[in-house]
């Protein structure tokens, strides 16, 4: 009856919006316009060109295939402006009448002229640098790859793979690293959940209410973290309006995937009224449990809930604004022998509440000031298949930060935290205040073709245990006192206009988490009984990158060597022990952190071509090579070479594209780990965007696994019990107002 009553809704929200948009259209005539921009020379589509309408205040960019449309131009005479690095801007006057159709524009290119460019309030780094290292994604790429949660997202991106527990459980690795090693970050601050400290806690952001996601390495990622050799993955949710719409906007998703059963809803409305702005989000996701080629992977369904509600008040000078979101999730974990034979449910609940304020100073030695503020009260329970507690989390954050935007190149400011972290039910970590301080200053410099990027950060850490003195296994439980330096230095060299290079040093500083000093407990869901160690160290990491990239009408080839060198590396380690945790024989393997130091080398490249007009492939692969300094034995959990191959063919407003992904096995094991074999598996997709009662329609149909291969994730805690899921065909449709 609910989700029936549900339909209903929707449909009539639908119909109500498109009955506005029908009597506000009856006095004006709007145009959907489409069209490329192409190389003057060469005749090869741009991607990434920048279209401006004058006036009008509507922007877009090309896309992968150089093609560009709005939805809704009024008929008349309009300045259009089409810019891009290393071409000459173009201004140019055209009369949109009700016989316009495709547009073909011509770029001139120019030789490359480097000045002096801001560091807006994304906190972006230079785009040369994007184009190398860094990783964006806007809505309309996060759609077409569109997944369960952010690490299913993510997983077709250069280097990054994931850590699972089932479908519903999964968070990002980037070039081996995870947990605290790779921040994900909401809208710039900290997410408040539990996802990086295990396997088993999910990350708290359901990716469909995402309006686009950054990956940042480098100097650049200093300015959120000191820990950040993997990277900072930030999610843009924008629930505070940072500009004013010139009309009410809205949107409709709905997604489902047959390998679960899934199904998922998403509305958002963003509403102006004077000089306020209001965001509303709804978000709910249903699926059972997963099939895989060789039978139910039991126990891992889900159910998501997820609303957010946003203001912001708009002047010329900046905004000021607050939201409120909540988060509600219940999945679970499949169970094994070696933890509990019939799985763990999780029952999770977040709460976060935001401030910003953006004040646009435009004075010659400071541009702007940011503030950003958040509270977040997290809960979370895991219970044993008789629905009796198995242990309990909760965890209130607060968070501000203060950024200031000096002199056109700097961005400087502090950031601080407090954490009071609690356990219950069978898990006797002692109840735990953690504060930091961080200040931070990041400067980017042109010299001729050479830009170079740097940043300072240092942070102190107290770890504070309401109770000191008392005696666990993990040691006498004490405050402990962290403080640390991190650094990066990046610079760019552009050879000449089909060349560049460059290179990164960073040196990261992490202290240990309240996890990692006082844990003492079994740990059911990840099989496993968890001691933590209070005499640990800070970990010091040093990281350095080279890269480089070709590119020409044809090709374009992206290379990415690295090797990041950690001492201290902080892990948690099987003792081949065993302690009393209610397991299938009422015993579990206990595992306890320890101090390593550890290498790591890898190696990345991508390859772009355009094999005709509308035809396209791209093949990328990434490698991972760990190993203990100590024993020089292989660090454990480390993805093995992996990599896609895809052929991609365009005919507007039609998109299908054919996938290969693949990778070898692993052999390099740590001690108690398992070999996993190499596999190819084979997905397919095709889109369509087109205009129909003058709405934005997107419809996305893919099927994974087309062969229903049995393959198995190296980086899946559960290979050992099922394999990867089976064939999935996913759909996704999506309705712009």
């Amino acid at each position: 009856m609910k989700r029936t009553f549900l339909f209903k809704a929707i449909i009539s929200i639908v119909c109500f919006c498109c009955l506005i948009k029908n009597v506000q259209s009856d006095n004006t005539t709007d145009m959907q316009l489409t069209g490329e921009v192409i190389d003057m020379h060469s005749h090869t589509r741009l991607e990434g060109v920048t279209i401006h309408i004058i006036g009008l205040g509507q922007t877009t960019q090309t896309d992968l295939n150089g093609q560009f449309q709005f939805n809704r131009i009024p008929v008349g005479q309009y300045s259009f402006q089409f810019s891009k690095t290393n071409y000459q801007e173009l201004e140019q006057v055209i009369d949109i009448k009700v016989t316009t159709a495709y547009l073909q524009i011509e770029l001139e290119p120019e030789a490359i002229q480097l000045e002096t460019i801001k560091v807006l309030g994304r906190y972006r780094s230079l785009d040369r640098y994007d184009k190398t290292t860094d990783i964006t994604l806007d809505e309309a790429a996060l759609e077409k790859n569109m997944g369960m949660t952010l690490a299913n997202l993510l997983s077709d991106q250069l280097g990054i793979s994931q850590r699972t527990m089932g479908m519903a459980v999964a968070r990002p690795v980037i070039r081996g690293l995870g947990g605290d090693r790779l921040l994900i970050l909401e809208d710039g601050e900290r997410t408040g959940d539990k996802s990086a400290s295990s396997a088993d806690h999910a990350v708290a952001i359901d990716p469909t209410a995402a309006k686009g996601v950054e990956v940042t390495r480098g100097p650049a990622s200093l300015i959120y973290g000191s820990s950040t050799l993997g990277g900072v993955i930030n999610v843009k949710r924008d629930n505070i309006p940072e500009f004013m719409p010139e009309r009410t906007n809205m949107r409709l998703m709905f997604q489902g995937e047959s390998v679960n059963t899934g199904l998922t809803a998403t509305t958002g409305f963003m509403i102006p009224i004077g000089d306020f702005v209001g965001n509303i989000e709804w978000n709910r996701r249903h699926a059972t449990d997963t099939q895989t080629p060789v039978g139910v992977l039991e126990n891992t369904d889900l159910s998501n809930h997820n609303y957010a509600l946003g203001v912001s008040y708009i002047k010329p000078w900046g905004y000021i604004g607050a939201s409120g979101r909540r988060y509600q999730s219940d999945y679970g974990i499949p169970g094994s022998p070696e933890g509990h034979v019939s799985g763990v449910n999780i029952s999770l609940n977040r709460r976060r509440y935001d401030a910003q304020m953006e004040w646009q100073i435009n004075r010659d030695w400071i541009d702007k000031l940011k503030l950003q503020t958040a509270y977040t009260q997290y809960e979370h329970q895991e219970l044993e298949s008789n629905r009796s507690l198995g242990v309990e989390f909760g965890v209130l954050t607060y968070n501000f930060s203060v950024m200031a935007y000096l002199f056109d190149n700097v961005v400087t400011g502090m950031w601080g935290e407090y954490r009071d972290h609690a356990t219950g039910g069978f898990f006797w970590t002692p109840h735990t205040r953690e504060l930091a301080l961080a200040g931070f200053y990041m400067s980017q410099q042109d010299v001729g073709r050479l830009t170079l990027q740097g940043a300072i950060r240092y942070d102190i850490r107290r770890a504070e245990p309401f109770t000191p003195g008392t005696v666990i296994q993990a040691g006498t439980v004490k405050r402990r006192d962290f403080g640390g330096i991190s650094g990066a230095v990046s610079g760019i060299y552009q050879v000449h206009d089909k060349i560049s290079t460059g290179a990164t040093i960073m040196k990261t500083f992490r202290a240990p988490g309240i996890e990692e000093l006082y844990s003492d407990g079994p740990h059911l869901a990840v099989y496993s009984y968890e001691i933590g160690n209070t005499e640990l160290t800070e970990e010091n990491g040093y990281g350095s990158e080279l890269f480089a990239e070709y590119s020409n009408s044809i090709f374009k080839i992206n290379l990415a060597l690295f090797q990041n060198h950690i001492f201290g590396y902080l892990i948690p380690t099987n003792t081949g022990e065993k302690e009393w945790g209610s397991g299938a024989a009422g015993w579990l393997w206990i595992y306890q952190y320890t101090e390593r130091d550890v290498v790591m080398n890898g190696a990345e490249m991508r390859v772009d071509a355009e094999i005709l007009p509308n035809l396209k492939t791209q093949f990328d692969f990434s490698y991972v090579n760990g190993t203990l300094e100590s024993n020089q034995k292989p660090l454990e959990r480390i993805p093995p070479l992996n990599g896609k191959l895809s052929l991609m063919y365009a005919f507007t407003p039609f998109h299908v594209h054919l996938s290969t992904r693949f990778s070898t096995s692993q052999t390099r094991l740590g001690e108690f780990e398992e070999p996993t074999d190499g596999y190819i598996v084979y997905d397919i997709g095709f889109y369509v965007n087109y205009m129909w009662w003058q709405l934005n329609n997107l419809i996305i149909i893919e099927v994974e696994n087309i062969f229903n291969t049995t393959y198995r994730d190296h980086l899946s805690r559960i290979k050992s019990v099922m394999p990867e899921p089976g064939r999935n065909i996913k759909l996704l449709y999506k309705l712009n107002f």
